[in-house]
């Protein structure tokens, strides 16, 4: 009887640890961190910037959501935003998601405004625990667009996803801890197809530090890594 009983409290006590387990982000934690990149090509010449700046976080529907303003600066002048817009992040659970919204093309969906756009996706996914060998769920975006004569479908996959290893990588914006993660975009507007592979460097609660993307054939086309964080 007594091993029955021990055994029962060891199964609870394991039920409640894996409840209790909290969610890991790879976002900053703190309302007002701003992150701040730059984008350079082979030669290591700067081509353009971007930042990300926490504005809320919010409980809704037993989620926790972290809302981020991306501002995409002009490569001529630091001064000058050409792009802005709100990237969602979530917690459900112990389990972290990237709103897969990131990856419409701003710019090109104001083309569409006029025409009925159905946009439907599957989030990326990232478990409370990395391990270096795990794989990790696709996450994908599909746009329809219905214009009356012209009917267009836009699908972007992220596959292959798969953390590669435990690493210590430096920036201009100091020394972190991260995942080494891989991964392959598959995009496809109409009859185009365009895949690359991307490798990138993630740190707990503060996010991308560094990315590096290769084209189907393997050569290296551009890296963008995270140069300043203001707190």
């Amino acid at each position: 009887m007594k091993k029955i009983f021990y055994l029962i409290l060891i199964l609870c006590l394991s039920i409640d640890i894996i409840l209790a387990q909290e969610c890991t982000i790879y976002i900053p934690n703190t309302v007002g961190t701003e992150l701040h990149y730059e984008m350079s090509n082979l030669k290591g010449k700067v081509i353009g910037s971007y930042s990300q700046k926490l504005l809320s976080i919010k409980n809704k529907g037993g989620e926790t959501i972290y809302s981020m303003l991306q501002t995409t600066m002009d490569e001529n002048s630091k001064d000058k935003v050409i792009l802005s817009d709100t990237i969602t992040f979530r917690c459900k659970g112990n389990e972290f998601y990237i709103d897969m919204d990131q990856y419409l093309n701003q710019k090109q969906m104001e083309a569409f405004q006029n025409m009925e756009v159905k946009v439907t996706t599957d989030d990326l996914m990232y478990p409370p625990d990395l391990k270096p060998g795990q794989s990790l769920k696709d996450g994908s975006i599909t746009i329809s667009i219905e214009g009356g004569v012209m009917n267009m479908n836009m699908t972007t996959n992220i596959v292959n996803r798969k953390v590669e290893s435990l690493e210590n990588i430096d920036t201009p914006a100091g020394n972190f801890k991260c995942y080494k993660l891989s991964e392959e975009v598959q995009s496809k507007t109409g009859f185009v197809n365009v895949t690359i592979r991307n490798v990138m460097w993630i740190s707990k609660d503060i996010g991308t530090i560094r990315s590096e993307s290769y084209n189907k054939k393997g050569k290296l086309t551009g890296i963008t890594q995270l140069v300043k964080i203001i707190k």
